[in-house]
């Protein structure tokens, strides 16, 4: 390997494989109708160097930093955090920069300066993880053309999107419950200012109606902390609730640790269904039913439509994701 005593640059290279730096500005920026052979021979010298394009320079040259941005929140959440590591994987093997800001989804002050921040660092495109309409709505006013790319918000067909089908999920989960006998059934949803919430809420509600049934929703917040709080307090005995569908298995999570406290028997006396399929959910105790879908995939849906939109391709939408219905011991025909 031939060796420098300073960093090489593309002078270094095209003296090596013996053509102009201009050629070696083109191999570095990909351009068309290279001949393959002197393509490798520009390659073959880098690689014998150790050159790396200086991106700053690269940028300058197709006005392109090759850096996308993503305004993200709740990343302690398994979903979020999930996309976003897909993401970043995708973008290295894309050969961008993956640049996320972490804001607080019910700050419009927090979501601006995250905003703010990633269009300062020059981002060629936006996917926004934050689950609020408001996040959205901001990051395309102050973007203008940059493209944007929103996930889990399937309702607004004019915009760039992936999704779950979050309302199928509920419905199916719905139907489980329905399908072993249970008649009455409580939801505990996810905070309604979410996307995945409402659409869960409303498969929910389409079901128990479809059924005819009424549909009973209590508030949660995707936390087993409320899932917990809502299960000792709510009185299933006297209300004859046999079974419950939680907006996560967090959630899910909670209700069986109070139920278990409670005295009530999982699945003999009341059935739970969750909804993500955490990895820990096999593991619960009982085992968790559950609507699982497939984070990752999400994450590389919503950023090849982001990079397609770079490179021109008009396509705004992808195929929704079907969440699909994993049964465990959890669930079981009411008493």
């Amino acid at each position: 390997m031939t060796t420098l005593d300073r960093q090489p640059n593309m002078y270094d290279v095209a003296k090596l494989a013996n053509v102009s730096h201009q050629t070696v500005s083109r191999v570095v920026n990909n351009y068309p109708s290279m001949r393959p052979e002197t393509r490798a021979r520009v390659e073959n010298a880098m690689e014998e160097l150790g050159y790396r394009p200086n991106k700053a320079a690269r940028a300058l040259v197709t006005q392109r930093s090759r850096m996308v941005g993503i305004l993200a929140s709740d990343l302690s959440l398994y979903g979020p955090s999930g996309m976003l590591q897909a993401m970043e994987v995708g973008a290295r093997q894309s050969d961008h920069i993956a640049v996320s800001c972490t804001v607080d989804p019910e700050s419009e002050t927090s979501v601006a300066e995250g905003i703010d921040h990633l269009a300062d660092l020059g981002i060629d495109g936006l996917i926004v993880l934050v689950p609020q309409t408001k996040a959205v709505v901001a990051a395309r006013k102050k973007l203008g053309k940059v493209p944007v790319v929103t996930v889990d918000s399937m309702y607004r067909v004019d915009e760039l999107s992936v999704s779950v089908d979050n309302f199928s999920g509920g419905q199916a989960a719905t139907e489980h419950l329905l399908a072993l006998g249970h008649t009455n059934i409580v939801h505990i949803s996810g905070l309604k200012s979410w996307f995945e919430a409402t659409a869960r809420s409303s498969g929910y509600a389409a079901a128990m109606l479809a059924s005819g049934f009424r549909p009973q929703i209590v508030d949660g917040d995707w936390s087993a902390d409320a899932g917990y709080a809502i299960g000792l307090e709510m009185n299933f005995e006297n209300r004859g609730v046999t079974a419950v569908f939680a907006s996560n298995d967090y959630a899910a999570l909670g209700v069986l640790k109070a139920a278990s406290q409670r005295g009530i028997r999982v699945p003999e006396d009341l059935s739970v269904v969750g909804f993500d399929d955490v990895p820990e959910s096999g593991y619960f105790i009982p085992s968790l039913t559950t609507m699982r879908q497939d984070f990752a995939e999400l994450g590389r849906q919503a950023l090849s439509l982001l990079l397609s939109q770079l490179d021109g391709n008009p396509e705004s939408h992808s195929r929704p994701i079907v969440p699909k219905l994993i049964i465990r011991d959890s669930t079981a025909p009411p008493p």
